[in-house]
């Protein structure tokens, strides 16, 4: 059976939607038609439909039969099976670190490591220190692997938003260096996402630079498969352009974003009113 693809850790832990249909139609595939499905099989379609108690139920029905890719898929989904308790995060948090302990050279302790990470930085109450080693333990086990660029993402949001020791500037700096893997091409959606957050960040901190607008841009030329996340990328990238006295490049934005978002869209006469004014001063 072939490894299922890493789209499954956002849906355990974070239940993101965006990654249901791929999951499931990918599981599907996994199986030739003349075998049966097992009950893992099982287990991996019921965690792409969030029904978690079911998935835990498929993972651990033949416990003598169980193997490294079942273990962790009971794992996964023990993490989600409600109520999420500290007690059921403890066991499936000692369950991802005796797949590590067994043989931790093989993709499915790289899987195990990730959801450690996650567990640290969600589940309980772990130190910044430990979390950000979590996610480098992933990242350098296996660089090139769609799960460090996971990885390196989450680690950028951990120097942005919880390393109250740095400084803006070298918050900023710290999770740009990230770029090689967390903005590498293999996931998408996932780099976008991380230029996305260091542009919102630098905004956060009252940050408008040339190095925002390129951010936005590089998350722009990327591309997301959801609307309006496109669409809003489009009306940052004009907001700030103006704000960095761009006039002409920020009309520009201004018109893709009017030509893409609907009138009943509340940010839309605000837009067509400022493309407006930048027009004006042009005459």
């Amino acid at each position: 059976m072939r490894f299922p693809p890493v789209h499954f850790l956002n849906i355990a832990l974070v239940r993101c939607g965006a990654w249901r249909g791929l999951l499931a139609s990918s599981l599907l595939a996994l199986a030739p038609a003349s075998r049966a499905v097992t009950a893992t099989d099982e287990g991996w379609q019921d965690l792409a439909g969030y029904l978690f108690r079911d998935a835990h139920e498929a993972f651990t029905r033949d416990a003598a039969g169980a193997d490294r890719l079942r273990a962790l898929g009971a794992a996964a989904s023990l993490l989600n099976e409600p109520p999420t308790t500290p007690g059921k995060v403890a066991r499936a948090e000692a369950q991802l670190r005796d797949l590590v302990t067994a043989n931790a050279g093989d993709e499915t302790a790289l899987y195990a490591r990730y959801l450690l990470a996650r567990i640290a930085h969600l589940h309980r109450p772990a130190e910044i220190p430990e979390i950000e080693a979590a996610y480098r333990a992933v990242i350098s086990a296996a660089p090139t692997h769609p799960l460090a660029q996971l990885a390196a993402g989450k680690l950028a949001l951990v120097f942005l938003y919880q390393r109250l020791d740095l400084t803006v500037t070298q918050r900023l700096a710290t999770a740009a260096e990230l770029a090689p893997i967390a903005g590498a091409e293999q996931l998408p959606e996932t780099a976008c996402i991380y230029y996305r957050v260091l542009a919102e960040a630098a905004l956060f901190y009252d940050v408008v630079d040339d190095r925002v607008l390129g951010w936005l841009q590089k998350a722009n030329a990327i591309g997301s498969r959801d609307v309006m996340t496109a669409t809003s990328l489009r009306l940052q990238l004009a907001e700030v352009a103006r704000a960095l006295g761009h006039r002409e490049e920020a009309i520009g934005y201004y018109r893709v974003y009017l030509a893409s978002a609907v009138p009943t869209d509340n940010r839309y006469r605000t837009a067509a009113e400022h493309m407006a004014e930048l027009e004006e001063e042009k005459k």
